[in-house]
């Protein structure tokens, strides 16, 4: 019983520094121009070496080259829904300090070129995710993306769309490609939160219109 309690206060302190850094961030984020208006404007072309347009092979020279990691300790699998073959490596701190992640590639359905990647961190990269480190992620790349300009149409910062659910940051390029930061934290079957947090950074190509497949008007 008494470990159960000190578990649950872990928790529960970590939860407030959660919010604490949380709701001062979105308080510091609110005094600052939106879209850096009077920033230079954000290229997001792909992450690191990798670039949107690039086939397998391609990507797999990035990833030998951004992380030495080679083709033999990549993992390959395909999408079930939106039948978008996908390339994942798991990398220790994409940033400094931060971690195990995940960093998958996606390319698209019909094109097979990339089209959409994204770093995971949290519950999907490890057992027991840290949750001041995973709020950490988010504050530092929050700040990093607000340093350039972006399209008023679709940005988005600090915006909470469900219970635990947080988009963090969303913001298009002039070509309308986007960079998004999406926390979630949901609640585990005993009604905590915490456990199960995961931060994604994902870079999208054409967010509105993205190479996946769908079913046709008239295939039904």
């Amino acid at each position: 019983m008494l470990k159960i309690n000190a578990m649950k206060q872990v928790v529960l302190f970590a939860l407030i520094i959660f919010c604490v850094v949380l709701f001062s961030t979105m308080a510091g984020a609110a005094k600052t121009p939106d879209k850096g208006a009077y920033q230079e404007w954000a290229i997001i072309d792909g992450f690191r070496s990798a670039k949107f347009g690039y086939k397998e092979g391609d990507v797999l020279r990035a990833i030998k080259k951004d992380f030495k990691i080679n083709k033999n300790a990549v993992s390959r699998g395909v999408n079930s829904n939106e039948k978008t073959v996908f390339l994942m490596i798991d990398v220790k701190d994409l940033l400094t300090g931060s971690g195990p992640s995940k960093v998958i590639y996606i390319f698209g359905y019909k094109s097979k070129k990339l089209i959409h990647v994204k770093a995971v961190w949290g519950k999907l990269a490890q057992k027991k995710p840290n949750i001041e480190t995973i709020v950490s992620i988010a504050t530092q790349l929050s700040n990093y993306f607000r340093q350039k300009r972006y399209q008023e149409n679709g940005f988005a910062s600090y915006r909470q769309l469900a219970e635990g659910l947080i988009l963090v940051f969303q913001g298009k390029d002039q070509k309308a490609r986007a960079a998004r930061l999406l926390l979630s934290n949901p609640k585990n079957r005993d009604g905590e939160a915490g456990k199960n947090i995961s931060l994604t950074l994902s870079y999208i190509e054409k967010p509105e219109d993205p190479d996946v497949f769908k079913i046709k008007d008239g295939d039904f």
